[in-house]
């Protein structure tokens, strides 16, 4: 391949939605669409940042941010947004999306499965599942999660989420002693509590490195949680991802979380 297509096919990466194709004007407005949320956010961010961070000014963004996400709401569910949505969907993906998988061969104390529902998890425990028949590692840690779940006719009773975890992946090949409920304190912002406990877990525990599953669209979101707990540790994190689809309106939704832990946690 010339030095030119390999030029242009970094930038069809680094760009995957072209913003100045004339043939294209759902692009071309998108472009201008994420232009002006980008000065108003990195506007509104700077003063939060400055001199003038206030309470009035945080209830400002936040109320300016709920009425855009509302109004954009509607039209986007209306029958003319269709392109648009697409082109949205996969901007949001792109910054949601970081993956860092183990290099070929690597080997790690353990994998860790971010909580989350059953059907996330099947596809989560499926991932971990992968990962430990490839040898990366031979401890798979799972969040423990109270409460009971589906009826188990050969128990006679309802399996308790952590059972309904555990034999979900034996199904899928683990045995139950390379499996490890790992309980870890509720707080209001799940990802970044998990990202606490288990930093705190490889800090006492003297593990050097981790792989971190979740939904593809999560990762960043974990990414920067355990930087923030592991920021000043010899400690090395992985991210993979379940491969799990999203719809556009969850997505808006992660995408709004992400900025609130980036702006107002992190």
């Amino acid at each position: 391949m010339s030095a030119v297509n390999n030029k242009s096919l970094n930038l069809a990466i680094k760009n995957p939605i072209n913003p100045v194709n004339p043939a294209c004007p759902v692009k071309s407005l998108l472009h201008l669409f994420y232009r002006g949320l980008r000065i108003i956010l990195n506007s509104q961010f700077l003063m939060l940042n400055s001199k003038f961070k206030t309470k009035n000014s945080k209830l400002s963004l936040i109320a300016t941010a709920l009425l855009v996400f509302a109004i954009s709401t509607i039209w986007l569910n209306s029958n003319s947004a269709g392109h648009f949505r697409t082109d949205l969907k996969q901007f949001i993906l792109n910054e949601l999306i970081s993956i860092d998988p183990p290099p070929i061969g690597a080997k790690v104390d353990a994998i860790y499965v971010l909580g989350g529902s059953q059907s996330s998890l099947d596809f989560k425990y499926k991932t971990a599942s992968d990962l430990f028949h490839q040898g990366i590692s031979n401890r798979i840690w799972i969040l423990s999660r109270p409460g009971i779940t589906e009826f188990n006719r050969s128990l006679g009773r309802n399996l308790t989420n952590d059972e309904w975890s555990v034999l979900k992946l034996q199904e899928f090949g683990v045995p139950e002693e390379n499996i490890e409920a790992i309980k870890i304190e509720d707080g209001f912002f799940g990802t970044f509590t998990e990202a606490e406990g288990i930093s705190s877990l490889l800090k006492s525990r003297g593990y050097n490195d981790i792989v971190l599953i979740s939904s593809d669209y999560h990762t960043k979101r974990i990414k920067i949680s355990f930087d923030h707990f592991l920021k000043d540790q010899d400690i090395k994190k992985y991210t993979y991802g379940s491969g799990e689809k999203i719809l556009l309106r969850h997505a808006i939704v992660e995408f709004i979380k992400l900025k609130v832990y980036q702006y107002f946690l992190i």
